[in-house]
């Protein structure tokens, strides 16, 4: 894992979260990037499948939407470790810790 000299802006939580531990931290707002990511991607891969080949547009839905799946998941993951690291803002993290 690389090493950031920058000093975090809010509290750091965990300095080298695992991923059990950053994805334990999802936020129902990380679920919709994942959710939207997918479903976004799903209609894109219909109509560029439906470009070239008819018989294209459902294998090309289906990958469109396991690649939107992966991206939604990497966007959340990398917020959710953000906050973790102090990167990001982690009051609701910090609360949490508190109690």
């Amino acid at each position: 894992m690389g090493v950031s000299k920058d000093i975090p802006k809010y509290p750091c939580i965990y300095p080298n979260p695992s991923f059990t531990e950053v994805t334990k931290n999802f936020r129902a707002d990380d679920f919709k990037i994942i959710a939207m990511a997918t479903l976004a991607s799903i209609p894109y891969g219909y109509f560029a499948g439906t470009a070239r080949l008819p018989q294209m547009r459902v294998p090309s839905m289906l990958m469109s939407g396991i690649i939107g799946l992966h991206g939604g998941f990497f966007i959340a993951y990398q917020q959710s470790g953000g906050r973790l690291m102090g990167r990001l803002a982690n009051d609701a993290e910090v609360r949490e810790l508190m109690k």
